[in-house]
């Protein structure tokens, strides 16, 4: 009896929300939903925490963003990846190669996905409020209410002042951890040509279509 009273106990303590949490995510949400147009200066790193032997990788970019259309591009030195909601291209500079593919919400690397994680219904919590690089910012861990999600858990660093999240780390099951650092928001218009490889800017590029 003691045994499933415990178990009731954690899941009624799991199903509890955190007002003030969910009130920060809340807003941070809209603010973001407000752009209709998003250029973002990132850092990020990916880490994997089950196999030390692999070497933390550091990069950094710009991230461009129409999300009510779903388009993206993200520039990270070598690479770039664009799409535009449909179709992407996968840019390989050095090698000057570009790989066509459906679109798929589920793979590859972009901060579209970090948003679109960060946009989901998930279980809140608030961590603590801290100094961050001189600014005061809500450190905020969320859970995934599905336990079949890559990720088990979310953590963002909210600036106090723009509703905006400077910092966030998502945890995989898998054991590899990554960490961006969004170091500025724009929210000029984008043209749509940003958001399409076109092969003629690009002369001798190889295209590779995976379609």
């Amino acid at each position: 009896m003691r045994r499933w009273s415990g178990l009731l106990l954690g899941g009624l303590l799991l199903a509890q929300v955190d007002p003030k949490a969910n009130d920060l995510i809340r807003r941070s949400r809209k603010k973001l939903k407000s752009m209709e147009y998003m250029t973002v200066q990132f850092s990020y790193t990916i880490e994997n925490r089950a196999d030390t032997s692999q070497k933390r990788i550091t990069r950094s970019g710009i991230f461009k963003y129409h999300p009510k259309r779903n388009r993206f591009a993200v520039d990270i030195g070598d690479m770039a990846i664009l799409s535009d909601g449909k179709t992407v291209w996968q840019f390989l500079k050095k090698e000057k190669e570009v790989n066509v593919s459906t679109y798929d919400p589920k793979e590859g690397f972009s901060l579209e996905r970090v948003f679109r994680i960060y946009d989901q219904d998930m279980k809140v919590r608030l961590d603590r409020t801290e100094t961050y690089k001189g600014r005061t910012v809500h450190k905020i861990s969320l859970f995934p209410i599905s336990d079949t999600t890559d990720y088990f858990r979310v953590e963002v660093w909210i600036d106090a002042a723009q509703e905006l999240p400077q910092r966030m780390r998502i945890s995989n099951r898998d054991g590899t951890v990554v960490e961006y650092e969004l170091k500025s928001f724009s929210t000029a218009p984008i043209p749509d040509s940003v958001f399409v490889f076109d092969v003629k800017q690009h002369p001798g590029v190889q295209v590779i279509d995976l379609r």
